[in-house]
């Protein structure tokens, strides 16, 4: 570890009367009985551990956690090039009725974050989301950009568009489409063909529609600028451990886990891809792992 936690931070328990989310903020039922067992949280803070800027982090995180309450909160702990980043994700499906917006997480974070100027508070936006970066620590927690998620009608299935908010202005970055993942297995296939990301005629499917994983609850495919994406949702602390082993996770963050799973069999977890295919191989550009805080 590079900086030193306070071991209840990896230690939190779910309490009686606890609620389950995913990372859509949408609730579950757990697999097993979950008071007294590790709480998601506890994934968050050990990766914070490993982090450079980890203690700016953790009280980031914590400050998010007083000011609008816990369980409120999604974070994504990803891998890009070996190193963490880490991506946190607040909702309100409210709209523009919402309680918790941009402006409220500034002013509960009491002059700990900066973000630009962004979304007129009339946009209907259920989501947004900001990068805690070594540079924002570097800045004094001022962040370049805010990612804003409204709703996306016209279809069967659900779906969702994500922009970019900056000083400069904003731009399109993605567009997430959710998929049950027992009832529509073909149209998952026909929309992963559907990109100039992916070239099934050099591959097998399987290689990131990975049978390991796709027996969950939601399979999300998101459209992105660069690359495509797919996100499992609801899988078990097996399929877990799957995924870290797959996509090369540090060890020992994987072993971690592997160590506690007993006490993590309760929660349900995300976890994701962005992939492209470059001369005809399949390239992971970034891995994450979701949960709430």
């Amino acid at each position: 570890m590079l900086i030193s936690l306070p071991k209840a931070l990896l230690d939190e328990r779910m309490r009686p009367g606890d609620p389950y989310f995913n990372y859509c903020h949408w609730p579950y039922d757990p697999p097993n009985p979950g008071t007294g067992k590790l709480r998601p949280s506890v994934l968050l803070f050990r990766a914070i551990a490993d982090m450079p800027h980890g203690e700016w982090v953790r009280q980031i995180v914590q400050a998010i956690q007083r000011g609008i309450g816990d369980f409120r909160s999604v974070y994504g702990i990803k891998q890009i090039d070996g190193q963490w980043a880490l991506e946190i994700y607040i909702y309100d499906y409210a709209r523009q009725d919402r309680i918790v917006s941009i402006e409220r997480l500034v002013d509960v974070c009491a002059g700990q974050l900066a973000l630009p100027k962004t979304a007129n508070a009339k946009i209907p936006y259920f989501m947004f989301s900001f990068d805690l970066t070594e540079q924002a620590a570097a800045q004094n927690g001022t962040l370049d950009s805010v990612h804003v998620y409204i709703g996306n009608p016209g279809s069967e299935v659900s779906s969702g568009i994500a922009y970019e908010f900056t000083s400069q202005g904003r731009q399109l970055e993605n567009f997430y489409f959710f998929f049950n993942a027992m009832r529509h297995e073909q149209e998952i296939k026909d929309k992963m063909q559907c990109s100039v990301f992916f070239e099934s005629w050099n591959f097998p499917i399987e290689d990131l529609y990975r049978p390991e994983l796709k027996q969950c609850r939601t399979i999300c495919l998101a459209n992105k600028r660069t690359c495509d994406t797919i996100y499992f949702s609801g899988v078990d602390v097996d399929q877990l451990l799957f995924f870290l082993r797959w996509q090369r996770y540090p060890d020992a963050f994987t072993q971690f886990i592997d160590a506690r799973r007993s006490q993590l069999d309760h929660l349900l977890y995300d976890v994701g891809v962005d992939y492209r295919v470059i001369n005809g191989g399949l390239e992971f550009t970034k891995h994450g792992i979701y949960g709430i805080f």
